[in-house]
């Protein structure tokens, strides 16, 4: 059965680096965050961002996090895939497999991001 820990999160940093490409606007990111809550540590983001028109945009990144939740220590990573059209806006998270390192090798599961900075995590181990 899947166990879930929430957390809030703050971002430390958000550097974007435009990139060169036609018909749309491309960007690479490094980011940087604090969780704190049942979930707690850091994070380190890359990501590519793509801007196409006003309202339409799309990110695949990778996110490797250093946390503590549930008495378990270690890290793992997390594969974030999210499009955006308008009102319509779609945000996939997904641990990697094979990715878990310390108490979380073996760790599965799906993540959300959730209205004012707060990060749920429902996983298998």
């Amino acid at each position: 059965m899947s166990k879930r820990v929430t957390s809030a999160f703050s971002i430390d940093k958000w550097e974007g680096k435009p990139a060169d490409w036609h018909g749309a606007q491309l960007q690479r990111t490094e980011a940087a965050k604090t969780f704190t809550g049942d979930l707690a540590g850091t994070s380190a983001l890359e990501a590519v961002m793509l801007g196409v028109g006003e309202n339409v945009s799309a990110y695949v990144a990778v996110e490797r996090m250093e946390v503590e939740f549930d008495g378990l220590k270690g890290s793992f990573c997390l594969l974030h895939a999210a499009t955006a059209n308008g009102d319509e806006n779609e945000m996939k998270l997904t641990i990697i497999p094979g990715s878990g390192t310390g108490d979380l090798v073996g760790l599965t599961g799906t993540a959300v991001v959730l209205p004012g900075h707060e990060f749920a995590l429902e996983y298998d181990l």
